[in-house]
Formats: structure tokens, sequence, C-alpha cells
């Protein structure tokens, strides 16, 4: 096998890879089930943060980063097309259905 015939092949896998969609990727990371009646996802891991988004009750949301921050307080997730920050004592990790 020649060095192009490689290259072609990294280059191949790598395409793949990124073709993942975001929430195949992020299934890694594992889900969290809403536990507040109403809980807000930001746009930064901060309680002053723009919402741009909510989450009932119930609902299952995607966790995009392997840690949350490093208080520990936000986690960011995914509902939808909707990628945030949401506090994470309003949520229960679990295993993505």
């Amino acid at each position: 096998m020649n060095s192009s015939s490689k290259s072609l092949i990294v280059a191949a896998a790598v395409t793949a890879s990124l073709s993942l969609s975001v929430a195949a990727q992020a299934a890694n990371y594992g889900c969290f089930k809403v536990t507040a009646d109403e809980l807000n996802i930001r746009a930064r891991p901060y309680s002053d943060a723009a919402v741009i988004g909510t989450a009932s009750k119930g609902e299952i949301l995607v966790k995009r980063k392997m840690f949350c921050t490093f208080r520990g307080f936000w986690c960011a997730v995914s509902k939808g097309s909707v990628e945030g920050y949401a506090d994470k004592a309003h949520m229960q990790k679990m295993v993505c259905p």
C-alpha cells in the first residue's frame, strides 16, 4: 500500500467520523431527564445568560460534553437543534433511550 492510498483511507475515516450526527456522538456521554416543571436552556453556563430554550419535566436532554463545568452546576446539553447549558440540579442522569 503506497502513501497516497494510506492518505485516502485516513481521509475517508475522518470524513465518516465527522458525518455522525451530533446526537450519535453525544449519546456516548449519556442523557439527562428533566426533573423540574420547566428547565431553562441557556446560551452560556451562567444563571444570567440568555435563555435559548426550555425543557419540561420528563423530557430527555442529550449531554454534549464528557464533563460538566468545573464547579459542576452546568452541563452542556442539546434538545433537538438547541444546544446550550442547563442546571444539573434539575436533571437526573440516565442512559440515552
